[in-house]
């Protein structure tokens, strides 16, 4: 991105910014007031707000009111902070269950991102990424499942833009072979990582679906090599589509008792 380009950006932000429950509506002028800008620069951004959703003209007023795309981000935004605290109970039993760190994922753009984590209470324990932590959609458990579920045509543009960096010797960096692996995964219903990422850690990764059936999210168990041996590795996928089956359907009955379906 160009300086300018982030310049616009960061000015455009700022004007999205001066709405809030009790300024619903705003006029050019007086937008060009609070924010100190000229009143031309002031329309170009409204113009090009409103021309990508983001703002809206009242009819046959000079105000304007924030877009539906607007609106658009924000129901995505409350559908995950709801996914969250819907699934964090369960996370919090599994973890206890399995001795082992808990992590909910979904996609953000062309990355996965972590909205909420529960960590082993065991001295050695795999501290997985922080909320709001991204990482590449190309490795790891969790990582691999989301891209698994994307749209097939998608994954060589994802895998080519990103990159198959490597990590360990474990990680995979041919592109055939990750989406050979990435088709098993669709194929069986979950997701295994062998000290791809980190030489020590294994993890695995069970999809959230929501009440269309469409894969949202990404429950993944991650430990220690040592504690999760092969036998033991089975066993947490079963414990781990369990769970994600179980924060999918209390999905469906929370949006069934607000009438969303």
């Amino acid at each position: 991105m160009r300086k300018n380009d982030n310049l616009s950006l960061l000015n455009g932000l700022s004007l999205l910014l001066l709405y809030n429950p009790s300024t619903l509506l705003l006029t050019i002028r007086e937008i060009s007031k609070k924010l100190a800008y000229s009143q031309s620069k002031t329309y170009r951004l409204v113009k090009t707000l409103t021309n990508h959703g983001f703002l809206q003209k009242k009819p046959g007023t000079k105000q304007y009111a924030l877009g539906l795309n607007i609106l658009r981000l924000g129901l995505t935004a409350q559908q995950n902070l709801g996914l969250s605290v819907i699934a964090r109970p369960f996370m919090e039993e599994l973890s206890s269950l399995t001795k082992e760190s808990v992590f909910l994922s979904i996609v953000n753009g062309s990355k996965r991102m972590v909205i909420e984590k529960v960590e082993s209470d065991e001295p050695v324990r795999y501290s997985s990424p922080g909320v709001g932590a991204v990482s590449p959609l190309t490795i790891g458990a969790s990582s691999k499942l989301l891209l698994a579920y994307l749209a097939e045509e998608d994954w060589g543009r994802l895998i080519s833009n990103e990159g198959l960096k490597k990590y360990t010797s474990h990680t995979i960096t041919d592109a055939g072979q990750l989406k050979r692996q990435l088709k098993e995964i669709r194929e069986r219903g979950y997701a295994f990582s062998d000290r791809e990422e980190l030489k020590d850690v294994r993890a695995v990764a069970a999809p959230i679906r929501d009440s269309a059936g469409e894969v949202v999210a990404a429950l993944g168990v991650g430990g220690p090599v040592y504690r999760m041996n092969k036998n033991r590795v089975t066993e947490l996928i079963k414990m781990t589509v369990r769970c994600a089956q179980r924060v999918s359907d209390s999905m469906a009955r929370n949006r069934h008792k607000h009438g969303l379906i």
